[in-house]
């Protein structure tokens, strides 16, 4: 390749950002497992090469790091949105909350299913799936609380209805979207007793 045919080329080339490595390393880590997240698979994906990558991030342990915050944020921000900011009106939250279970549109169960993959090998992803897991337990507990049940009934019920959903994916139900909003309502119905439906 000639000098300038090197330029070009350099020209040409998106100027990627922290995020776009990041956003690589997450369809990587979901489509192939924590063993596929490499930088020179990355760099490849990207059609770059592995030195860019260290513009952002030291090393591969440090976009794991960073992967791992990635996923935390955006996994708790559908859970913290479902409530709000008022925390009085409980049946809305519990409709927002299972809206965006059902469109998938702002919670991934794919990436969600990859970090806990992760988490079976790796102490660091174990933490953060323990951290986001109470989190979420938490806001689903005020949830409940904000339907009128004490803080106990709140408890248990934010995690009967977590571990199912979790549970529902890890099994793989492969439910149609239809088939879930037309059942949505019974669930709701035993999930609050009635309160919501």
């Amino acid at each position: 390749m000639t000098l300038k045919q090197k330029k070009r080329s350099a020209v040409s080339r998106p100027h990627l950002n922290r995020s776009d490595w990041l956003s690589t390393a997450r369809s990587a880590l979901i489509t192939g497992g924590i063993d596929s997240v490499k930088v020179d698979r990355l760099a490849k994906s990207l059609n770059v090469t592995r030195g860019g990558f260290y513009w952002h991030f030291k090393n591969r342990a440090d976009l794991m790091i960073a992967l791992l915050e990635h996923w935390e944020n955006e996994t708790n921000s559908m859970f913290e949105s479902a409530i709000g900011n008022s925390h009085i009106d409980g049946e809305s939250e519990i409709r927002a909350l299972t809206r965006a279970w059902i469109e998938e549109d702002t919670y991934s169960p794919a990436y969600d299913a990859a970090v806990r993959d992760w988490a079976r090998s790796s102490k660091r992803a174990l933490e953060a799936v323990r951290r986001v897991d109470a989190r979420r337990i938490e806001i689903i507990q005020r949830i409940f609380k904000d339907l009128g049940f004490d803080k106990k009934q709140a408890m248990i019920r934010a995690r009967i209805m977590y571990f199912h959903q979790v549970g529902y994916y890890t099994i793989g139900m492969g439910e149609s979207k239809s088939e879930r909003e037309k059942l949505l309502p019974l669930y709701l119905s035993v999930f609050t007793n009635g309160k919501a439906t």
